[in-house]
């Protein structure tokens, strides 16, 4: 299957010394190593059951896998790939998988809360303090300037002004209203 992918593929990849320069070839072998990993989990093999005569060429279990330095043995990497320190998302059940999802995000919120915390503080004085100085200014100038309860709500808001509306005072205007009466 693993070879049949490579022909078929053509290119670059169909040549032994040439298939790691396609871009397609790191797909390819991750998606086997799932495989290999699925199987491995299904069927927990023992390390001992590697054969140690019989496999083709280079793959016998105590054949040390060539080009890799230190020498290790076929048998050494018959294990699964928590072992090898990586995981297949889609191998997990659900609880784990939001598990170690949100394990970083954790590990985060750990080390901040006391900087969240600190900045709810602050936030929290800083909109007392401005109903505050608000509360201040109505008191102040509420009584003095004249404005009544109803007034002081849009005592921040900008004047309306309605354009389409004539005026009587106006010269322009005179004899003319832009309201319809029935």
């Amino acid at each position: 299957m693993h070879i049949a992918l490579h022909v078929f593929m053509n290119g670059s990849m169909s040549s032994v010394q040439g298939s790691a320069n396609d871009p397609i070839f790191l797909l390819h072998h991750a998606f086997v190593d799932s495989l290999y990993e699925q199987w491995l989990r299904r069927h927990r093999p023992s390390p001992a059951r590697y054969p140690d005569s019989g496999a083709p060429i280079g793959h016998n279990g105590e054949y040390h896998m060539v080009p890799f330095l230190p020498l290790h043995t076929n048998r050494d990497f018959f294990i699964s790939s928590k072992a090898l320190g990586y995981e297949y998302s889609h191998l997990l059940d659900a609880n784990q998988r939001l598990a170690e999802s949100m394990g970083p995000y954790l590990e985060v919120l750990q080390g901040a809360w006391p900087w969240l915390l600190l900045a709810g503080l602050c936030g929290g004085i800083a909109a007392l303090t401005a109903a505050a100085a608000v509360l201040t200014a109505k008191r102040r100038y509420g009584g003095s300037t004249g404005l009544s309860a109803n007034t002081w709500k849009y005592f921040f808001a900008p004047p309306e002004r309605q354009p389409l509306i004539g005026s009587d005072d106006a010269e322009e205007t005179k004899g003319r209203n832009y309201q319809t009466t029935m």
